[in-house]
């Protein structure tokens, strides 16, 4: 059984197979496990639409990159708990509940489903904080980290300020880096 390092939701999936980094995910957080709601959103439904980035999860499911957990009966019991909040998905409460269970960050997007995350005590990051992990960790450069950063602040729908001050934090951390 591989150990995963955090459980992620639909969305940053889709975001990462959009830029064509599920890889560079799992080279800086490590093994990254997916509830089976939310192989049926990233994937099944993805198809279903002609995502591209559907085959790229998929692709990634087989080689062992993404891992697809079975949910045990205390998990899928809070997951449904959770589900009564109509504004989150399954997959959502899914993952929520299996990070909280397997006692795992969760990778998430959606604020509303990190604010309930967090009401459980479940830690969350978010697409950008991966590309912080990485520029901390010396993964990619600040050039390569702002690219990286362009190119999610595209798929996500990032607001221009957030960019900024995103790109004005990894320069400081840089700089502080380099001392």
């Amino acid at each position: 059984m591989v150990k995963i390092a955090i459980v992620s939701d639909a969305s940053p999936l889709i975001y990462f197979a959009k830029m064509d980094k599920l890889a560079f995910l799992v080279r800086v957080i490590g093994p990254v496990g997916i509830s089976p709601a939310v192989f049926q959103e990233a994937v099944e439904a993805g198809r279903r639409l002609g995502r591209r980035g559907a085959d790229r999860i998929a692709d990634a499911i087989e080689s062992g990159l993404i891992v697809q957990l079975d949910v045990s009966e205390q998990e899928i019991e809070l997951a449904n708990r959770l589900g009564a909040d109509p504004r989150l998905g399954p997959g959502e409460c899914e993952t929520i509940a299996c990070a909280f269970h397997r006692r795992l960050k969760a990778l998430l997007h959606d604020k509303k489903a990190r604010r309930l995350a967090a009401s459980h005590h479940v830690r969350t990051m978010q697409p950008a904080d991966v590309l912080f992990l990485a520029l901390l960790r010396r993964h990619v450069s600040l050039e390569e980290f702002k690219l990286l950063l362009r190119h999610l602040a595209m798929v996500t729908g990032m607001d221009g300020a957030t960019l900024l001050e995103r790109e004005a934090l990894a320069e400081e951390i840089v700089a502080q880096l380099t001392l």
